[in-house]
C-alpha cells in the first residue's frame, strides 16, 4: 500500500487567454479545474497503467473542499479525509497564449485547528503498516508545527514502514533529521542541506557529494531539464533526458516521484523504475496543466539515458 500525505490540498485552476492584457479586463476562452496540491499530483500516475494499491490522506474544508470531495469521487480515488472548519485553496494557472506563457498563483491556504491535526494523525498512524509506503510531499499550511513531518516519520519508519520526504524550507531540514528512507529534493536544496554555501556548490561535484553522503537510504537530486541523478540501493546514478519544446513544468517534480515509488512498489528494478519516473514527469511538462499522456511516455521512453556512475 502507498500513502500519500497531502496537508494542503488545492482546487487548481488553469485559466487560458487568448492574450493577457494588464490593467483590462480579460475573458477566458477555456479553463480546466483538476484535483491540485503536491500530493494529488504525485499520484497523477497511480491512475495510468499498473495502478497501485494506494490511499491519499488530506484537510478538506468549505465550498472548495465540497468540489474537490467530488473531483476525488469522480476519478475514484480512495481518500481518508480530515474535515477542517476552514476552506481548502484554490490555485491558478494563468496561461497566456499569444507570448506561450504560465503565471503560477499558489495561494496559502487555511489554518489547521489542533483537533483536526490530531484527527489527522491518529488516522494515518492507524492505518499504515509495516512496509507500506508513505510519501509526504509538499510545504505545509498554518497551524502545523514545522517538524509535523519529522515526528509522523519517526512514528512510522519506527513501525516498519518506508517514508519518504518531498518538502522544501524549515519543512525539508527538521524531516530529513527522522532518517526517511528516500529523500528527493533538487540541486540547491541538496546543497544546502549538507551545508554548502553557494560560492562552494560550484566548486562541488554533486555526484561525490551524493556518494558520501548520510542523508537517507536513497536520495534523488533533480536537475530540471538536465535529468537527475540518484542514489538507490547503495547504487548512483545519472539520469539523462532528451531536449523537448516544454510548456509548463509545474507538478512534473510530483509526478516524477509518484512514479519512482509506484514502480518501485512494483517490484521494478531501479533503472526501469527511474525511466518510468523520468518518462511520466516529461510527459507532463508537453502540457500547460499538469497531464500524462500514454502516447508521450512510449514516444520518449527509450530516449531517457540512465547510466550508472558508482556504488
Amino acid at each position: 500500500m502507498i500513502h500519500v500525505v497531502c496537508p494542503n490540498p488545492a482546487l487548481d485552476r488553469t485559466i487560458f487567454l487568448n492574450e493577457f492584457k494588464p490593467n483590462n479586463v480579460n475573458r477566458s476562452n477555456l479553463s480546466i479545474d483538476l484535483l491540485g496540491g503536491k500530493g494529488f499530483n504525485v499520484i497523477r500516475s497511480f491512475l495510468i497503467q499498473d495502478q497501485p494499491s494506494f490511499v491519499v490522506h488530506s484537510f478538506l474544508g468549505g465550498y472548495t473542499g465540497d468540489y474537490l470531495r467530488t473531483l476525488i469521487s469522480r476519478n475514484g480515488i480512495k481518500n481518508i479525509t480530515t474535515q477542517i472548519k476552514g476552506t481548502s485553496r484554490i490555485c491558478s494557472i494563468i496561461v497566456d497564449e499569444k507570448l506561450n506563457q504560465a503565471h503560477v498563483i499558489n495561494e496559502g491556504g487555511p489554518s489547521i485547528q489542533e483537533e483536526e491535526k490530531q484527527e489527522f494523525t491518529d488516522n494515518l498512524l492507524n492505518k499504515v503498516k509495516p512496509d507500506d509506503f508513505v510519501i509526504f510531499s509538499g510545504s505545509l499550511p498554518q497551524g502545523l508545527e514545522e517538524d509535523f513531518y519529522y515526528s509522523l516519520i519517526s512514528q512510522l519508519q519506527h513501525v516498519g514502514a518506508k517514508c519518504i520526504l518531498d518538502s522544501s524550507g524549515n519543512y525539508l531540514d527538521e524531516g530529513v533529521k527522522a532518517n526517511p528512507w528516500l529523500v528527493k529534493v533538487n540541486e540547491q536544496e541538496f546543497f544546502e542541506l549538507i551545508g554548502k554555501s553557494e560560492d562552494a556548490i560550484i566548486n562541488s561535484n554533486l555526484a561525490d557529494e551524493l556518494k558520501n553522503i548520510e542523508l537517507s537510504s536513497h536520495v534523488v537530486v533533480t536537475l530540471g531539464s538536465e535529468g537527475c541523478i540518484a542514489k538507490l540501493d547503495n547504487t548512483l546514478y545519472q539520469v539523462s533526458l532528451p531536449k523537448i519544446k516544454a510548456k509548463n513544468p509545474t507538478a512534473s517534480g510530483d509526478i516524477f516521484l509518484g512514479a519512482l515509488i509506484k514502480a518501485i512498489a512494483n517490484g521494478e528494478s531501479p533503472v526501469k523504475a527511474l525511466r518510468m519516473a523520468s518518462t511520466y514527469s516529461l510527459s507532463n511538462c508537453l502540457y500547460w496543466y499538469p497531464n500524462i499522456a500514454i502516447s508521450d511516455v512510449e514516444s520518449y521512453k527509450n530516449h531517457i539515458k540512465i547510466f550508472t556512475i558508482g556504488g
